[in-house]
């Protein structure tokens, strides 16, 4: 993909997800150290660019003016500061992680430009994330497939559009914080029952891999064949299933992703 720009890659924001990005790009060699470039006014961030040899700019206009696309990874709150402080410059790509930020939101800020958004999560971190991607109807194919292979890079990449982005959230978005409480509730439980918290976390984490492995390499299989391998009947799993049915498991994580994306579509007005 050719540009006039000295940066493939600007990033305005080195939090979690930001760091993750960059550095899974780098790590993965879909760019190379020398393309990426970042502006966040923190001190760790400053400390972080240098250790990973990131171009470290000293505003978010001079790394929209050298960089051909410009990662948008704030928080919500932050948005529309950042939005203000770039307005006007020439952008080639926006590609936003902001949640419940719209393309039209972002283009009413900055300009008709090509706006790609992306909802990636937290086990980006590692190479194993997980990432829906749209973007605006004047987005060239070319810049559309980088970004796609980008976070394809570091796990995987799907298409959606845009109405769905705020429902997506609860799919993957928010669902590592959803498995970190259930694994915590059940390790808290074991220890509650005599057993030792390391050992309980450590054949816990085993297990959520493993069978997220299983997961993956019989995709076509129903889930209720992978419940009905492990509760059979008259045995013991299938007494702790019935419970979690009988207590509507399911109206209760209904009900959490109604308001995790509730709170979407609030932090996108």
């Amino acid at each position: 993909m050719k540009n006039s720009k000295k940066y493939q890659l600007g990033i305005i924001g080195l939090g979690h997800m930001g760091s993750a990005i960059a550095r899974g790009a780098v790590r993965k060699e879909y760019i190379e150290r020398y393309q990426v470039a970042v502006y966040d006014p923190s001190k760790h961030a400053q400390a972080d660019s240098a250790v990973e040899e990131f171009a470290y700019l000293s505003s978010p206009r001079e790394l929209v003016r050298n960089s051909h696309i410009v990662l948008l990874a704030v928080t919500p709150q932050k948005l529309d500061e950042v939005l203000e402080a770039i307005h006007g410059e020439e952008i080639d790509v926006v590609l936003s992680i902001v949640t419940g930020a719209s393309i039209s939101h972002l283009q009413n800020a900055l300009g008709n430009i090509p706006v790609i958004r992306a909802m990636p999560n937290t086990p980006l971190q590692i190479n194993e994330g997980a990432t829906a991607l749209c973007m605006s109807k004047n987005c060239l194919a070319d810049d559309y497939d980088f970004v796609f292979q980008l976070f394809a890079s570091m796990g995987v990449t799907r298409t959606i559009s845009e109405e769905q982005m705020n429902d997506i959230v609860a799919v993957h978005g928010s669902t590592p914080a959803y498995v970190y409480y259930f694994v915590d509730c059940i390790i808290k439980d074991a220890v509650k029952r005599g057993i030792d918290a390391e050992s309980a976390r450590a054949l816990l984490v085993q297990t959520v891999i493993g069978a997220g492995e299983l997961l993956a390499k019989n995709a076509d299989k129903p889930l209720d064949d992978f419940i009905s391998e492990v509760a059979t009947e008259g045995g013991t799993t299938i007494e702790a299933v019935n419970t979690l049915k009988n207590e509507k498991m399911d109206t209760i994580i209904h009900d959490a992703n109604e308001n995790c994306i509730k709170r979407a579509k609030e932090l996108g007005k």
